[in-house]
């Protein structure tokens, strides 16, 4: 038996670890029912910051994987939830799609114009556009509460690596010198802890998995948990020792897909 099979919780990766975009991993979604077999607890912790909840919920159902909605720990909800936490009924313009748009209306937040908000939001957004990117210009410049959903340099999707709200952080900040105030997503210990806190258990009794060496590797060393890599997504054992070599992490375990920790 793999010894990652003793811990008690899986917080695992959605995009590269369960599926591409709209097309399922089939070893990450077998990985799962067999982990939900030996009782396991589990939890998806994504930084896909144009999903809601009841959009991933509906993805997983394709992909013939029934999840909870306590289950799904988005980087859009986990936004929306800190935002809640600092202020009621915040003010806050977003770049992002209609999926974060959603947990914020949803949190109780409103969504304004820039130079109405308190909150600059900062997501993903594949309709980007030059008004887009001059209304968060103009909101960071004004000196408003800044957050950032997730970091993530690129993303996975069905046919090959895209670009990530690194995208839009990377471009203000090239523009203004100004980074986020606060980063929510992977490998923020801020969306880790809320997946703890969910779960009801501490770092040492779990696993952390996913695909980004940069990102879900640097968030589970973040929080003290054990890490495993699995080889489904944007790391593969063609780029894995540049990977390693470049962001100075190592995970503690390497395996081609989820599944494997049952071979």
């Amino acid at each position: 038996m793999h010894p990652l099979l003793n811990k008690k919780g899986f917080v695992i990766d959605i995009d590269g670890v369960i599926g591409r975009g709209e097309s399922p991993i089939k070893k990450g979604i077998e990985g799962v029912k067999k982990l939900r077999e030996l009782g396991k607890k589990v939890i998806f912790v994504s930084n896909n910051s144009t999903r809601s909840r009841r959009i991933m919920m509906g993805r997983f159902q394709r992909f013939g994987l029934d999840v909870d909605e306590d289950e799904l720990l988005m980087a859009t909800y986990a936004t929306a939830r800190f935002i809640a936490k600092e202020k009621r009924s915040a003010k806050v313009f977003t770049t992002g799609e209609p999926g974060l748009v959603e947990e914020l209306e949803l949190a109780g937040h409103k969504i304004v114009e820039y130079d109405e908000a308190e909150y600059l939001v900062v997501g993903s957004n594949r309709g980007i556009n030059f008004d887009l990117m001059t209304k968060a210009l103009r909101a960071c410049l004004s000196g408003i509460r800044y957050l950032a959903t997730n970091p993530d340099r690129i993303f996975p999707a069905e046919d090959g690596p895209v670009p990530g709200t690194g995208m839009i952080i990377g471009a203000l900040y090239w523009m203004t010198g100004r980074k986020p105030d606060v980063v929510v997503g992977k490998p923020s210990k801020i969306i880790m802890e809320e997946a703890l806190e969910i779960l009801g258990l501490s770092a040492e009794d779990v696993v952390v998995v996913g695909d980004q060496i940069d990102v879900d590797i640097k968030a589970g060393k973040a929080i003290g948990a054990e890490t495993l890599l699995v080889l489904t997504g944007v790391t593969t054992r063609e780029n894995i020792n540049s990977m390693i070599s470049r962001f100075g992490e190592k995970p503690d375990y390497v395996l081609d897909s989820l599944s494997d920790l049952f071979d």
